[in-house]
């Protein structure tokens, strides 16, 4: 029988990749906290474990290394702080406390049930692409069909050659990360298609790509559906007016792209929830709408880059230290922000007064971010308040479902309507 047991933290991390982890190492320098950091997997580390691109550890480590090593590297620092490190434990409910009382944080791991009262509480769980069965892509159920977090899993943690030729679905930045996995294993692309009559990534480099390794592209258009009943055979495509394109023969079908946050702890809590990037509503402290949880990272919008992640975990775990010192109980006030679409979502949903004044959010990495459903060539992207325009700027090209900053210390501060929200349009 699993015994159960209670226990009190300053504050809990749950998740283990590379935001929980830089907050951890941020609250460590507190040597008179108690932390404990939460992770469902048996190691820390988060998806990089399982990418060997080099590109990581660029902005937040100051220096270049594969996924692997980088997730090793914040392991090993971790590692030598005093910070409790939990692996195999899956924080099963967030209970906010009421007036200022203490937060409780449910775990499930193989020793038990355990329940910790917290003073504050930074959710760092990421984000998850999402599934064939969500973007509703018709067709049979045959093997092959595979996430990009899957395929890397299986290629570079499993060591499993996944097929001979793959048909990739979606252009976001993550697809590139696809084609190199791929390739490594020796698995031909058999084309990369996109729904939109643009690439959401850069396009100087999908095409550079597609020439090195010999695969099509085709933009506007979608996968009617996916053939064959044991192993994928072939796609069949469709353009945007609904024509018939042709086939692809392949064994391999990779969907990509289309993150969204991982934020099913929020669910039945008081901590309000952004109805346009499904994660929490935050300030520009990090800090979401019930005093002392706070959320960094990838749950804060769907993917993002792992040193952005990074350095917004530290960011939030500098703002839990702030608060904590200055015995803060009530949120302080800003300005409200929203979004009209193409514009997918807005992060923090709230800019406090002080930080615009005190210039702390002109950072690429603590300031406010947009992101766009699909790429548009020559946008204004602008800021009203009511019937004013407060902020406007042009762009050459802007790419979809890639993190924008908007410069809002640019912002005509003196014509904002403090009683109605500032909404963020482009066109």
């Amino acid at each position: 029988m699993l015994r159960e047991d209670h226990g009190f933290l300053d504050i809990a991390v749950i998740g283990g990749g590379p935001a929980g982890i830089s907050a951890c190492l941020e609250l460590s320098k507190s040597s008179n906290l108690k932390v404990g950091l939460f992770e469902k997997d048996p190691e820390i580390g988060g998806i990089p474990r399982s990418c060997h691109n080099i590109l990581f550890g660029m902005r937040d480590l100051r220096r270049m290394m594969s996924g692997p090593k980088y997730a090793r590297r914040l392991t090993s620092m971790l590692r030598k702080t005093a910070v409790g490190i939990n692996t195999e434990s899956t924080v099963d409910k967030i209970v906010p406390g009421n007036n200022n009382a203490l937060h409780q944080v449910h775990v499930i791991s193989p020793s038990g049930f355990h329940r910790y009262e917290c003073r504050s509480i930074l959710i760092a769980t990421g984000c998850f692409e999402i599934s064939r069965a969500a973007r509703m892509l018709p067709g049979q159920r045959p093997a092959g069909i595979y996430t990009t977090g899957a395929l890397q899993e299986m290629v570079n943690l499993r060591k499993h050659k996944v097929g001979n030729c793959a048909v990739i679905i979606g252009s976001e930045h993550v697809a590139l990360s696809s084609i190199l996995t791929l390739r490594r294993k020796g698995i031909s692309i058999g084309g990369l298609v996109e729904e939109d009559p643009k690439l959401n990534t850069f396009p100087s480099v999908a095409r550079a790509m597609a020439f090195i390794y010999r695969f099509p592209i085709y933009k506007g258009t979608s996968v009617e559906s996916i053939l064959d009943q044991h192993r994928v055979k072939e796609v069949t495509m469709i353009t945007g007016e609904g024509k018939k394109f042709g086939k692809l023969e392949c064994d391999t079908v990779i969907i990509t792209g289309k993150f969204r946050p991982y934020a099913s702890l929020i669910d039945f809590t008081p901590i309000e929830m952004d109805s346009n990037s499904c994660g929490p509503v935050i300030d520009s402290n990090y800090m979401t709408s019930v005093p002392n949880i706070f959320a960094a990272g990838n749950i804060l919008r769907g993917a993002d880059m792992h040193d952005i992640c990074a350095l917004e975990g530290k960011w939030a775990a500098k703002n839990i230290l702030r608060r904590m010192e200055s015995s803060g109980d009530e949120q302080a006030e800003g300005i409200n922000l929203k979004v009209e679409e193409p514009i997918r979502y807005v992060v923090p949903q709230k800019i406090l007064h002080d930080q615009i004044k005190s210039k702390s959010l002109q950072s690429f990495f603590s300031g406010c971010s947009i992101q766009l459903e699909n790429s548009l060539d020559k946008p204004i992207l602008e800021a009203w308040s009511g019937n004013r325009m407060i902020w406007s700027r042009s762009y050459r090209r802007l790419i979809g479902n890639h993190r924008i900053p908007v410069p809002v210390h640019e912002f005509d501060l003196s014509r904002v309507d403090k009683k109605s929200a500032v909404t963020l349009r482009v066109h």
